[in-house]
Formats: structure tokens, sequence, C-alpha cells
């Protein structure tokens, strides 16, 4: 999966290019200067936190990526053992008193739910800080995370029509916001791919630029989709990551001889039984462990990407050059 993509550690090694190849890159250029910043007390103290330290080492591609290649394999490994343990483990439990085997669907539907608003407002914290202190890798990481948003967003779609037609007697409902806002979200998904790589054909650093501003401008929808359920009175149920926390308190109080009269059991209007909670809990952090592999995998494509076009224009204006000195 991916293993075609070449070793890009010599690139990482000489990273943050120079002023040239951070022009083809679409990068702001840094200007070099002798002059020694003017001292203060307040950018030493700054300078000495391990808050500013962790961030800047953090924040440097090179080092960056390192450190996301040696995690890589472990990220996936786990990710997948813990994501196909958790299902088989849902598999296997008792089917629920009302919805009989029409509840194992939701170890698909709830994770690739809760993963495709974890993502985009993920992707615009990211742009955010993009547009603030106009550093590439953000901008890298919400390239390689939209095409993983948009996959479990269509998971998400599909896994809850084929739920709700036998539970709700419905495919779709369009009075239904909560699942306007996923298909919305999916859209929004598709024009910042969409746009980004439009823009990027005549000025890459223009097209990362406007796709942040998109996805600052349309995190509304994360929101929404949040407390929609709260708001309005919708087929949805509330929401399952905070009947999932509700449960998995009760159940480690009760473990501990803390739970009193309450006990693990869940309420009477709690969307998930609390025989569900630790096999829904282990197939939500697999799955999550997973896509982070697999974001992983696609910033480094995108590393390379960037890389190979920088390369290109390197060639094309050098043999631009010996034409114009040779008069050919």
């Amino acid at each position: 999966m991916l293993a075609f993509l070449p070793d890009t550690r010599a690139f990482y090694n000489h990273w943050p290019p120079a002023a040239p190849a951070q022009k083809c890159l679409g990068f702001p250029q840094t200007q070099r200067t002798n002059a020694k910043p003017a001292a203060s007390f307040g950018l030493k103290l700054r300078e000495k936190t391990a808050i500013s330290v962790s961030m800047h080492t953090f924040a440097n591609p090179t080092r960056f990526m390192r450190w996301a290649e040696a995690s890589q394999p472990f990220l996936l490994a786990l990710g997948i053992g813990l994501g196909f343990g958790g299902m088989i483990w849902g598999l296997m439990v008792p089917p629920d008193e009302e919805m009989q085997e029409l509840i194992k669907p939701l170890f698909v539907h709830v994770p690739s739910a809760g993963l495709s608003l974890i993502v985009y407002g993920s992707m615009s914290i990211a742009a955010f800080v993009a547009l603030v202190w106009r550093h590439p890798l953000p901008e890298i990481f919400c390239l390689a995370a939209a095409p993983v948003g948009a996959v479990v967003t269509v998971v998400a779609l599909v896994t809850g029509a084929l739920w709700g037609k036998p539970t709700l007697n419905t495919y779709w409902d369009w009075r239904d916001p909560r699942m306007v806002l996923e298909l919305l979200l999916l859209f929004q998904y598709l024009i910042y791919i969409v746009l980004v790589r439009v823009l990027s054909q005549r000025d890459p650093a223009l097209g990362r630029r406007v796709g942040s501003i998109f996805l600052v401008a349309s995190v509304v929808t994360v929101i929404l989709s949040k407390f929609v359920t709260e708001w309005f009175l919708v087929l949805h149920q509330g929401s399952s990551g905070a009947n999932v926390v509700e449960l998995t308190g009760r159940v480690i109080m009760n473990a501990l001889g803390q739970g009193g009269e309450s006990g693990a059991e869940p309420a009477e209007d709690d969307g998930i039984a609390g025989v569900y909670v630790p096999p829904l809990l282990i197939t939500m952090l697999g799955t999550y462990l997973f896509y982070m592999a697999v974001g992983i995998w696609l910033m480094r494509y995108e590393l390379i990407r960037m890389r190979l076009r920088s390369l290109r224009r390197k060639q094309t204006a050098a043999h631009e050059f010996l034409a114009e000195a040779t008069g050919t």
C-alpha cells in the first residue's frame, strides 16, 4: 500500500529549500540579514519555554517527517489490529433487544461519521495556523487529509443509508439536518480538493492560500453537525460520542466498585447499549490510527509531488537560459 513511493529522506535532509527552491515551491521567501535581533526579555523568555521548543521542533518538516516515518508502521499495524479486533468483538456480542442484528453496521458508521468531522475540524485549525504563521507544513497536512476525509464521509453516508432503511424506513430524509450537513461536508471536501488543484496549476501558493481561507470559512458545518441533534428534532439520535464517553465512565466506575446504584447499565434513552461500548471504542481507536497512518503516507506523497514540480521548473528555467545564451 503506497509502497511504491520513493525514499524521501534525502529530500527532508535538505529542508527548508534555498530561496530559488522556495520560489518554485510557492513558499514565501525569507530574507537573511546579518543584523542581530533586538534583545528583549519577553523574546528570550518565550524561546526558553518548552512549549516554544516543541512547536519549533515539529514545525520543521524535516524533523516532523522523520518522526512520522518512524511511527507510521506502528500506527498502521496497531490501527489494523484494533480495528479488525473491535469489529470481530462487536459481531460476537448478543443482538440488541430492539434493533437485533441491525446494530452491527454502527461499528462502521459511528467511527466514520465521527472521523469525518474530526478531519475537517483539524484541517480548519491547520488552515488557520497556515494563514497566520505562513508555514507550509499545515497546508501539506490539509492537502493530505482532504482525500481521507472525503472517503470516510462517503462511508458514513452509505452505511447510514443502509442502516436507516430497515430501522427508520428510509434511506434518506432531506428534513433531517444531520444527513444534509454530512452530505454538505462531502461537497466541501470535494470543493477544497478541486479548488486547490485547479489554482495550483498556475500558482501553488495561491491555491493553498485560497484553500485555507475556504476551510476556515466553512468550518461552521462541523459545528452545526455537532449540535444539531440537540437543537432540533431529527431522526438521528443524540451524539454517539457523548453516549460512548458517558457509558465508558459508568463501566469504569462499576469495575472499580464505585458505581453505586447507577451501576454500568445505561439509561433507557441512551442511544448505545453499554455492552457495545468496549468493542465500539476499540474499533474507533483502530480506525483513527489507521487513517492517521494513511494521512502520513499522503503527506509524504504531497512533499514528493511538490519536490518534483520544483525540479521540473528548475529544469525548464535552465533550458531557457541555455537557449537564450546560445541563441538557439
